[in-house]
Order: structure tokens, then C-alpha cells, then sequence
């Protein structure tokens, strides 16, 4: 049985290889994803299976000549297009020399398939060259593109392509998956709080789950609790580098929301869920601070995530001296 790591995987993958198996399968799949839900485990078993030359069933044989060279990562038919080391997008010249590839003859006389990876960052050229193929794909030539669901492709790359969503399990799933992937130190909440602080996407919160990592949350929760109770967020310069500060961002964001929702008698459907007694503290704030606090540390995540060249460590210093002004209540 495939995915055999990975069981959420199973009926995805058997869903759109239905389509493989009785040769009705689109020339160009657009995955979305919430990143770490197995997309990349995904797209690479549909891809073998494309390029199977010998199974009668859902799966690869993993046997044929064809299914070895791709196993050894050797497959000449088979193509990834992502963007370089380094740069940020995925240009015009890449995406031509791939196409001009898949218009010449199948070195193994089978199919040919090309997975652009992270979809979205072709910049527009990129994406109108690639249009024109997607127009008019050369025979049993099949195109696989993925990305993050948040992310947007041109319209009139949409346009051509079967659209899927990779669904996450659901949190019990995941927990249990979780405890099997030697976390059985953790508590229920803690796992559920790694799931849903993730989007429920089981890689992403195995990551987090990483002893250092998760020592760094509690750490950095235990620092808010003495920041909220003294209103002294410059306790937090001392625990933030400038690399760790969006993951930071984030995680204060989850507890600001959650606050708004415990003052909403909503609580049952908080994220944070191991951190119940910081999120009633926080939830002392009124309304109007936690909204505030929310709009700041946010403006400061889309600036570092948006903009180059700025210095991130006089946002951080900015971010932190609002935050006072805010819950000192001089920001009226």
C-alpha cells in the first residue's frame, strides 16, 4: 500500500489517478495545498504514475524499467521547474527551455511529464510562455502544478488546468498520527495546538513539534505572560532574533485571536489550547487593545514579508513600542 507514512494521502491520490488508469487524466493538474499536508509526496507518486509503463492498477509498479529511473531520480522525461537558489521567482527563460524540451520526442516512448513547483512564482512572462503550451500541449505530455493555497496564479493559467485541493486529515486523525511519529511526550493539547497553529497540516506541526522548536514557544509564551502582566514588551528584544521574529508574529497573533475569542465566550475554539491561563490574561485587555495589538503585529509581518531592504530590527523595536503605547492606553 502507498503512503503507507502518509494514510490522508490514500484517497486523494486514488481519486485523481482514477483518471491516470483509464487514460482520461488532464494535461495540466493544479494542486493546492496547505504546505506541509504531503503535496510534495503527492505530486511525485501521480508523476511515477504517469510515467509507468507497465501498471494496470491505481498504483506505479515500481518495477519497469521506467519506474526505476524514476525512483533513482534519473528520468529523463520528467521535469521540475521551480525557481532557482536564490532568487525569488521563476523566470521567462526557464519556463522556455522546458517547453521546448517537452515538444521533442519521449526519450523512454512513454509520457512526459512537468512539475512546476511553487506555481505561483512564475513572474507574468513566465506564466503567458508557459500559457501557450498549456494551449496547445504536445502529445501524452502531462503538466502537474502545485502551490500553496493562499497563492494566486494568472487567471488565464487557472483557466487551463483541473483544479484540486489537498484536504488535511482531521485533528483526531492527525493527533493519533502525531503520537505515532514518536510524540507521545506531548499532551492532547499541546498536539492539537501544533496542528492547528499549522493549518491541521500534519508535516508542518511534526516541525514545530521538534523539541528545540517547541522549547522555543514555551519559552516565548512564558516571556508574554511577565510582558502582559507588566506591560514591559521590551522584555521580548531579548528573545526575539530578527530571523525567528515572524514565526514570533504568528504565534502572538493565534494568542491575540484566541483572547478575542475567549471574550466572546467562544473559547471552545481556540487555537492555543495549551496555553488556556496566557489566553485568559490577554483576554483582560479590552476589545480595542487586543484588536489594536492584532493590526500592529500583523502590519509588521506583511512589511518584513513584502518589502526589501528595510531594516527588521528597527521594525522589531517599532512593533514593541507600540505595543506599550497600546496597553498603557497613551495610544488614544
Amino acid at each position: 500500500m502507498i503512503f503507507n507514512d502518509y494514510p490522508w494521502l490514500i484517497s486523494p491520490y486514488q481519486q485523481l489517478a482514477q483518471a491516470i488508469l483509464h487514460n482520461r487524466a488532464h494535461h495540466a493538474l493544479l494542486i493546492n495545498y496547505i504546505q506541509g499536508s504531503g503535496e510534495d509526496e503527492l505530486v511525485q507518486m501521480l508523476a511515477n504514475r504517469l510515467l509507468c509503463q507497465a501498471s494496470s492498477q491505481l498504483e506505479p509498479c515500481l518495477k519497469c524499467h521506467s519506474c526505476q529511473l524514476f525512483l533513482s531520480h534519473h528520468h529523463p522525461d520528467y521535469y521540475v521547474l521551480t525557481n532557482e537558489q536564490g532568487k525569488q521567482s521563476i523566470g521567462i527563460d526557464q519556463v522556455r527551455s522546458i517547453t521546448s524540451k517537452v515538444y521533442e520526442k519521449s526519450q523512454q516512448g512513454g509520457n512526459k511529464v512537468i512539475w512546476v513547483k511553487h506555481a505561483a512564482l512564475m513572474t507574468e512572462a513566465a506564466a503567458n510562455a508557459l500559457l501557450k503550451t498549456l494551449e496547445e500541449p504536445p502529445q501524452n505530455t502531462y503538466f502537474i502544478l502545485s502551490d500553496d493555497h493562499n497563492s494566486h496564479l494568472l487567471p488565464t493559467i487557472y483557466s487551463r488546468c483541473f483544479s484540486y485541493f489537498l484536504p488535511v486529515p482531521e485533528l483526531d486523525d492527525s493527533v493519533k498520527w502525531l503520537k505515532k511519529q514518536h510524540c507521545q511526550h506531548y499532551s492532547d493539547n499541546e498536539l492539537a495546538s501544533a496542528l492547528l497553529l499549522s493549518e491541521n497540516a500534519p508535516l508542518t506541526a511534526l516541525a514545530l513539534l521538534d523539541q528545540e522548536k517547541w522549547q522555543q514557544r514555551k519559552a516565548f509564551c512564558e516571556n508574554l505572560s511577565a510582558v502582559i502582566a507588566q506591560n514591559d514588551f521590551w522584555q521580548l528584544a531579548k528573545t526575539i532574533d530578527n530571523e525567528a521574529f515572524l514565526e514570533r508574529i504568528i504565534w502572538f497573533c493565534a494568542l491575540l485571536s484566541d483572547a478575542l475569542k475567549a471574550k466572546q465566550k467562544v473559547g471552545r475554539f481556540i487555537v492555543n489550547r495549551d496555553q488556556v491561563p496566557l489566553v485568559r490574561l490577554l483576554a483582560t485587555k479590552s476589545h480595542q487593545e487586543i484588536s489594536a495589538l492584532y493590526q500592529i503585529w500583523l502590519q509588521a509581518r506583511n512589511q518584513l514579508l513584502t518589502i526589501t531592504g528595510l531594516n527588521k530590527e528597527l521594525i522589531i523595536y517599532n512593533v514593541l513600542a507600540q505595543s506599550e503605547l497600546i496597553c498603557s492606553g497613551d495610544n488614544k
